[in-house]
């Protein structure tokens, strides 16, 4: 998958494990986007082709939808939610695999938002 994370997720750990796991990632770092707005990233991520991936749920949402009201397409935006709880959140490890999971299930992401948190592999 061709990734472009927005700046809450833009990690050197994050990205080498979703490169480990074979997916091309931007980061907003790289191509000197760190910094704009949550529209900015969204339109970048949407003229470069690229699925956002944000841990920014509540902006986005509300990002999403008004870009679905002016019929604006993008290439996908993944959310992770996180709840300030260590035990609970998403390790970069388990973003990294559900994204790959994501992936593999040929969902088509075209101007859709999609909770990551889903797909989460339950252990045990």
């Amino acid at each position: 998958m061709r990734v472009y994370l927005d700046d809450d997720l833009d990690s050197n750990a994050l990205i080498g494990l979703l490169h480990q796991a074979g997916h091309q990632v931007v980061s907003p770092r790289a191509v000197g986007t760190r910094g704009i707005s949550d529209e900015e990233h969204l339109r970048y991520a949407a003229e470069h082709a690229l699925t956002l991936l944000t841990a920014n749920a509540r902006d986005f949402i509300d990002l999403h939808e008004a870009w679905r009201s002016h019929r604006q397409e993008h290439h996908g935006i993944l959310v992770v939610y996180r709840e300030n709880d260590s035990v609970r959140d998403m390790t970069f490890e388990q973003i990294a695999d559900a994204v790959t999971l994501v992936e593999q299930s040929n969902l088509s992401l075209s101007s859709g938002l999609y909770n990551l948190n889903f797909w989460r592999r339950r252990v045990g």
